[in-house]
């Protein structure tokens, strides 16, 4: 039989190494965040502050992020700017943003034009290579992709159609 203080030492040394693996994690990110960004002045929607002048990931423009924020709804825009926040204190991976605003994408023309936001191609993959620091998928094959329209979405919603 194990004895308890025994018990209680291994459950706080296991504890220990999992707030050192969060802290080494958050480290990374934020190391990330300081070598893979691009600065960007503040971005305002209707005379009010939404994003604080700083960093964004590399693979979308601060005109890009601003028009989209105009083009998506409330709640989605809400997300995004929470997602940019919580990317630059490191809570966030770039990849976990990216698939965000690849997500809302459909709502907003900015980020449907967004290369790097580009949904992936799946066969006749080529290469994968890095511009500006975000990936971007060449096929040999140039099939555009379709993306649903507001109407197709609310019929899908609606199970009509």
């Amino acid at each position: 039989m194990v004895s308890m203080k025994l018990r209680r030492h291994h459950i706080a040394h296991s504890s220990m190494e999992n707030v050192t693996a969060t802290r080494e994690a958050r480290w990374r990110l934020q190391h990330d965040v300081e070598t893979n960004h691009i600065d960007s002045p503040c971005i305002m929607i209707q005379g009010e502050m939404c994003i604080p002048a700083g960093p964004l990931p590399s693979f979308v423009d601060p005109m890009t992020l601003e028009v989209a924020l105009h083009d998506l709804p409330e709640g989605a825009r809400l997300a995004c700017i929470k997602c940019v926040s919580a990317w630059r204190m490191g809570h966030l991976d770039a990849k976990s943003l990216r698939e965000y605003l690849r997500s809302v994408a459909w709502q907003s023309s900015a980020l449907r034009q967004c290369p790097a936001l580009a949904p992936a191609r799946v066969g006749n993959l080529l290469q994968m290579h890095s511009s500006a620091g975000g990936g971007c998928l060449e096929t040999s094959e140039e099939e555009p992709c379709e993306l649903l329209s507001e109407e197709d979405m609310r019929s899908l919603m609606c199970g009509s159609g």
